[in-house]
């Protein structure tokens, strides 16, 4: 993995967030990629549950999304990449303001896992 395969795959991501656009998330992800939008939570293993989530939680629920990429690291044995991000959006008519990081395994230049750390404001 390269720093370079980190940065454009979560520029993709982030722009699937902002369109709530299920098609191009996909995209970032392998086929049987897993998907855990926080730690505790149950993972979502392949296409189908990623879409069932994503369609249910960030197209139904949320609005005016905002994304902005910020830095992006590796660990030492290149196995691991790290994303932090910040994002504005409404949900249930509350702005929020969301920061957190993304850590990322890859096959080739998809997600293959996908686990988020973040935190939520109301403002």
């Amino acid at each position: 993995m390269k720093i370079d395969h980190v940065r454009k795959v979560m520029k993709k991501y982030g722009k699937a967030w902002e369109k709530q656009d299920t098609k191009l998330l996909l995209s970032c992800f392998t086929t049987d990629g897993i998907y855990q939008e926080s730690p505790l939570a149950k993972p979502y293993r392949g296409q189908k549950e990623i879409t069932s989530f994503w369609n249910k939680i960030v197209c139904k629920e949320t609005t005016k999304i905002k994304f902005k990429l910020k830095k992006c690291y590796l660990s030492y044995d290149g196995k691991t990449g790290f994303a932090e991000w910040e994002c504005w959006n409404i949900q249930r008519y509350e702005k929020h303001h969301m920061t957190g990081i993304m850590i990322l395994k890859m096959k080739g230049d998809k997600i293959s896992h996908l686990n988020e750390y973040w935190n939520t404001r109301i403002e």
